[in-house]
């Protein structure tokens, strides 16, 4: 049997995640120490983002992230969508597929202390939102450029900490993604960026993206063994000062 060793794994490796029937490509990159698990979504048959989404991918691994950039259509897939643009409009087909890869990193491939998030741009973006909602092991989203049109009726479901980047010239989508934010929790974020376009691929808006996203998994996603000792520290800390007050236990693992 074949083995993976972890200089592989730090500089990238190709894999193809069964999610059912359909076998989707991705690749995983897991440093040492990882400080969380960003899974990156593709899923637009132009290719519009892929190759900015592999640059957000490669500065969260250089922060300390292990990242997963996934496919979530079929390389033939691909090649319809690109003619037809139905496929990348199948939100709940989308959602489904990433909420499989979520389900399938849960494995020992991935230290089972790694919390998860996701980053997502255009129409995956949403999918990666309606994902998040049925998903709760999901701790975080970062949608760049989201368009949340087709999944308004699941956002009020979402648990997980959201980031909204949406461009100040994108006048096609900024009006919903200001409608979006309130439907969700109430520690969702947006951030209009001064002077961008739709695509926020111009180069120091998208270093800003890359910056962005890495502030807000840094904020959200920790190892679940490091919360559980500060929480016996926090909870250990309090019963010292306050004998009276009782603590339930949280369980944070996934289930």
């Amino acid at each position: 049997m074949a083995t993976t060793s972890l200089a592989e794994l730090s500089t990238g490796m190709a894999m193809q995640i069964p999610t059912g029937a359909t076998p989707l490509r991705g690749r995983l990159a897991l440093p040492k120490s990882a400080r969380g698990l960003v899974i990156i979504a593709n899923g637009d048959g132009d290719h519009l983002y892929d190759d900015t989404n592999a640059y957000v991918a490669q500065h969260l691994f250089k922060s300390g992230f292990a990242t997963l950039v996934v496919d979530l259509l079929t390389p033939n897939e691909l090649v319809e969508d690109a003619e037809s643009s139905e496929l990348r409009f199948h939100q709940s087909l989308l959602a489904s597929r990433l909420v499989r890869v979520t389900k399938w990193m849960q494995s020992p491939l991935i230290p089972a202390d790694l919390e998860i998030g996701f980053f997502a741009s255009g129409l995956c973006a949403g999918a990666a939102l309606a994902a998040a909602s049925v998903c709760p092991t999901v701790r975080a989203v970062v949608c760049r450029s989201a368009r949340v049109d087709r999944v308004v009726s699941q956002l009020h479901r979402v648990q997980s900490e959201v980031l909204l980047l949406v461009g100040e010239r994108d006048t096609a989508h900024l009006s919903a993604n200001r409608g979006a934010f309130w439907l969700l929790p109430e520690s969702a974020q947006l951030e209009v960026l001064p002077n961008a376009g739709h695509l926020l691929d111009e180069p120091d808006v998208l270093d800003h993206v890359a910056a962005e996203a890495e502030r807000w998994f840094a904020r959200t996603l920790q190892s679940k063994r490091t919360a559980t000792r500060q929480g016996m520290r926090r909870i250990s800390n309090s019963v010292r000062h306050s004998r009276c007050r009782v603590f339930p236990y949280i369980d944070s693992g996934v289930a």
